[in-house]
């Protein structure tokens, strides 16, 4: 039995430290690990999962999408106790946390679409991979649009967390699985879509749970991250889910397990939230050190304009290196030996958008 929440809860060390290290390895993920193959219709995104026999277990730790939402979840909870009881709470909340994280990704769109029209039109050719181009560099935006989707039904979830606690992310993990039924056993695929809100609201209802979890004993994580590694490893060994918790098109998968989200990715869930437990003393003695502390802070005042960005980065440093290069399609021994200037090439193009994008954001 998990111990009672805390409502008078305030920011958590480990929970900041999480989503900082969430978004630098979604960041670090898109730079290092994408492939870009290039067929008729223009580029097309792929990683070497497909092509290295084993490497999909990396995805079990590095796919930290569940993280974030569990991070959001928190920080959701804690500010909607805050608020919940003033006068158009509701509407102040959504409309903070939609200018928060519409207005910046507008702006995003804006400037992808226009490059993407200035390019087509100064360069007319008879592919037409332009929009695959503007496509590609905004496909990070679904997060955001699930996670606005989340916000702007906080209070249901608060009511519920109010009523039945730690029972209503175990339900939306059953909705999830009878989602995954209907899909897979009775042949019926448009159903999956359901799973961006029960899998992710999962993920995020967790958060409203994360002072009781803190606060279990040590065991308890250990306990969750055994079930958890157990579930994916069943899961993904009964011939139907992939092993990977990302997708590839260089595999005989016939799905992602990301797209729509399936079961496997609530197994995930709840084996990294169980690693986090199960290591927080560890984790929060390593964060002490002066020079993460400083990096953590930084991180969260910037961790919005660097995963909007982060793609416009590596585009631009893309550009630059096919101009005067023949970059692999295939994580070839080249391919792999440059992977250290695919961190540092998209970082100095991402830095000057973040600054442009914080001297903007003081201006208004």
């Amino acid at each position: 039995m998990l111990p009672p929440a805390d409502p008078a809860g305030g920011r958590d060390e480990l929970v900041d430290l999480l989503r900082s290290l969430a978004t630098t390895t979604v960041v670090l993920w898109h730079w290092v690990f994408t492939i870009l193959v290039w067929k008729s219709d223009g580029p097309h995104a792929d990683n070497p999962i497909g092509y290295v026999s084993g490497l999909w277990s990396l995805t079990w730790v590095l796919q930290v999408m569940p993280l974030f939402f569990v991070a959001g979840g928190f920080v959701h909870a804690r500010t909607w106790a805050r608020d919940r009881g003033r006068p158009g709470a509701w509407g102040a909340f959504v409309k903070r946390r939609g200018v928060q994280l519409g207005v910046p990704s507008l702006v995003l769109i804006a400037v992808v679409a226009g490059a993407g029209t200035a390019v087509a039109l100064l360069h007319p050719g008879p592919d037409d991979w332009v929009p695959r181009g503007v496509t590609l560099v905004l496909s990070p935006l679904w997060f955001l649009i699930v996670y606005m989707a989340l916000v702007a039904t906080v209070p249901l979830w608060d009511r519920l967390d109010q009523r039945w606690g730690e029972l209503v992310p175990i339900a939306l993990v059953a909705l999830a699985m009878g989602i995954d039924l209907v899909r897979f056993r009775y042949g019926h695929p448009e159903v999956a879509w359901f799973n961006m809100i029960f899998v992710w609201g999962a993920a995020h209802q967790v958060g409203w749970s994360w002072e009781r979890l803190r606060r279990a004993p040590k065991r308890f994580g250990h306990a969750l991250m055994l079930i958890g590694f157990a579930a994916l490893v069943g899961l993904t060994n009964m011939g139907l889910y992939p092993r990977s918790m990302v997708g590839t098109t260089s595999t005989a998968d016939r799905f992602s397990n990301m797209g729509p989200p399936t079961l496997p990715i609530l197994a995930l869930l709840i084996f990294q939230v169980g690693l986090v437990l199960a290591n927080r003393e560890r984790i929060l003695a390593w964060a002490e050190n002066p020079r993460m502390r400083a990096f953590v802070a930084w991180l969260s005042a910037n961790a919005m304009p660097l995963f909007l960005w982060h793609t416009v980065g590596f585009a631009l440093f893309y550009a630059a290196m096919f101009a005067v290069w023949s970059i692999p399609e295939e994580p070839s021994a080249l391919w792999w030996v440059t992977r250290p200037l695919w961190i540092v090439g998209p970082a100095l193009a991402t830095v000057p958008l973040l600054a442009l994008t914080t001297r903007a954001a003081t201006r208004r």
